[in-house]
């Protein structure tokens, strides 16, 4: 269990962190997410070993290949798959489908929220089914966003997400952990 308690702290520092920097830059800068990766690997491999060092890389490289879609598309940034692939390193390959899943539920719920407060949910709603729409008809991927326009009404800083989703997850874990 101790082991999993030192993640649990390199993990949430690594989230503030990225929280602080999403909100006052709008961009999760390299210099943090490498350092946590660094971090990562060489906690996981002095703890577990080789077993440790192969499961952080796995943990750097399953976000990578299963965002990259969003990423291309616009709908996620290079810095939010960065921010997953260190908490990846961190957490090493078998809890990032968890962390993934848990974040990608706190997005839902945060861009729900603010669509009912910004009162653009028909609107948002109407985007997404154009976007699709256009998708289908033309077999093209075109940006869903442009993250430059700040007006749009339909962003936010998915750090936020991250951020909520692997807290969840990390109470989640922690509780199986004491309760087993």
């Amino acid at each position: 269990m101790g082991e999993i308690i030192i993640n649990c702290i390199e993990g949430t520092v690594l989230l503030v962190m990225a929280l602080k920097s999403d909100i006052e830059t709008c961009k999760i800068k390299n210099r943090l997410t490498l350092t946590f990766i660094t971090i990562g690997i060489i906690t996981n491999s002095i703890i577990y070993g080789y077993k440790g060092f192969k499961n952080s890389l796995l943990g750097i490289i399953i976000p990578i290949i299963v965002l990259f879609v969003l990423y291309a598309l616009k709908m996620l940034g290079a810095g939010d798959i960065k921010l997953f692939s260190a908490l990846g390193a961190v957490f090493g390959a078998q809890y990032i489908f968890d962390i993934l899943a848990y974040s990608f539920v706190a997005g839902g719920i945060i861009a729900l929220f603010l669509v009912i407060i910004r009162g653009n949910f028909k609107k948002r709603i109407r985007y997404l089914y154009n976007y699709l729409k256009l998708l289908i008809l033309t077999f093209k991927f075109l940006p869903y966003t442009n993250f430059e326009d700040k007006e749009d009404g339909g962003k936010f800083p998915f750090g936020y997400a991250v951020f909520f989703g692997t807290i969840v997850f990390i109470i989640v874990e922690l509780d199986v952990l004491k309760n087993n």
